[in-house]
């Protein structure tokens, strides 16, 4: 179903309803183009809508193929800013805040459809460290808890790219798959940070920050991921952008940070198979 901003609604009914109104140009985006550069890792992305500005204004949020109405005309400023879904929530679409948006100058007429094909970049200088299970594998461990095993998928028609990807595995009949990133992540509160993941599953798992403080700690779920599949072969690769800003803020006097992963199976009866390829962390410096 197309997604569109309230403010592309109001403008063509009040148009409609007033003649005076002059008619509107268009702008036209079918397909946008994504590069990253070296040091940035994998250039998988999950841009769901674009926001569209004339002058600085916004006009319209909307998914792709759009042709998007645009009320003032003559010579404008077209920004172009690429959007998510955080958290994987159709409910919760932002403008990724790590990505560049595109920008030109052109002339608008009454009428007549200037098309684009925007290219979106992240912006220079940030902190991003990516674990891909080809070079940098993630230093997973289990918890105490954890029935499952991590399998190294060493074969590239299963992993999303490159030559391998993680493989979690929790067999019929056992109650929790649990591990974590053994690597101390330090971040400040109020600090933005997100987590871009490739995965692929069956059943439904979990993502966070476990927290550190002293000799405590503290697990904070940051979402609920649903399953990709119902089988348990072939993967069925997915992305998403993962907020963690939130359980920074929340957990200010924590020493470090460690990312976890955990799911109880749907079914008791049915295995658990859980892909997951290019860990990502992005964060401003």
């Amino acid at each position: 179903m197309k997604f569109a901003f309230l403010l592309i609604l109001s403008a063509i009914i009040f148009n409609s309803c007033n003649p005076d109104e002059p008619d509107p140009a268009f702008i036209y985006i079918e397909d946008f183009q994504f590069n990253t550069a070296p040091g940035e890792g994998t250039s998988s992305q999950k841009i769901t809508e674009m926001w569209l500005y004339i002058n600085d204004q916004v006009v319209g949020i909307t998914d792709l193929p759009a042709r998007i109405p645009v009320l003032e005309t003559g010579n404008v400023n077209v920004g172009i800013f690429p959007g998510i879904k955080n958290n994987g929530l159709s409910s919760m679409r932002i403008k990724y805040p790590f990505y560049s948006g595109y920008s030109y100058s052109t002339t608008l007429k009454p009428l007549q459809t200037d098309t684009v094909v925007p290219t979106f970049s992240y912006f220079n200088d940030l902190l991003i460290v990516e674990k891909d299970y080809d070079g940098s594998s993630p230093s997973m461990v289990s918890f105490s808890s954890n029935q499952g095993q991590l399998l190294i998928a060493d074969d590239p028609n299963i992993a999303f790219e490159g030559e391998r990807c993680g493989h979690y595995v929790l067999e019929a009949g056992n109650a929790l798959l649990a591990f974590k990133d053994d690597q101390n992540l330090e971040f400040n509160s109020g600090e933005v940070v997100f987590l871009e993941l490739n995965y692929s599953s069956n059943n439904q798992f979990s993502t966070g920050l476990i927290a550190r403080e002293g000799t405590s700690e503290r697990k904070n779920m940051a979402v609920i991921i649903n399953p990709t599949t119902d089988g348990d072969i072939a993967p069925v690769w997915n992305k998403i952008y993962i907020d963690l800003g939130l359980i920074i803020s929340q957990n200010s006097n924590a020493s470090y940070f460690e990312i976890y992963f955990e799911a109880a199976p749907d079914d008791l009866g049915e295995p658990i198979h859980i892909y997951l390829d290019n860990l990502k962390l992005v964060r401003f410096p």
